[in-house]
């Protein structure tokens, strides 16, 4: 009877950082149940086409996107580069922030400091989001705590 002969298993290639980020964006989303029409409201005024294209790889996100995809999904952009993004997350309150330009977005905070001009949300004493009071429609905590896996 011949013997098998075994080869050595390959080790997966690493993700790069790109890649990474398309895996955490699309794997949050579908955690929490959203649709990918659902993430480009949450994001502002980007199209579902964004959203798909950045789970996909074919597009390049950028350090707007970045921020716009964490914020969206309640995580630090940091977080979305991680092997484990929702436990990189920080155990910190999520808010829903509404703008009157009619953008709406999730912003993890620590601290909100509702000042007479300028409204600013900070996380471990770091300032993530700044907007004049003004123009803020309403402040609704989501979550006390970021979403865990």
């Amino acid at each position: 009877m011949p013997s098998e002969e075994r080869r050595p298993e390959l080790a997966p290639e690493p993700l790069t950082a790109a890649e990474r980020v398309a895996v955490n964006v699309k794997a949050l989303r579908m955690q929490r149940g959203w649709t990918q029409d659902q993430l480009a409201d949450r994001m502002g005024h980007k199209s579902p086409q964004t959203v798909w294209s950045a789970e996909v790889g074919r597009r390049r996100i950028t350090v707007n996107d970045l921020v716009d995809f964490a914020e969206a999904l309640g995580v630090t952009p940091e977080s979305l580069m991680s092997d484990t993004p929702e436990s990189a997350g920080t155990g910190s309150p999520v808010y829903e922030v509404t703008t009157d330009d009619g953008t709406t977005r999730a912003i993890t905070a620590d601290t909100v400091d509702p000042g007479e001009t300028w409204t600013s949300f900070y996380l471990r004493e770091t300032q993530v989001f700044l907007a004049p009071t003004a123009r803020i429609l309403g402040i609704r905590l989501l979550s006390r705590e970021a979403p865990d896996a």
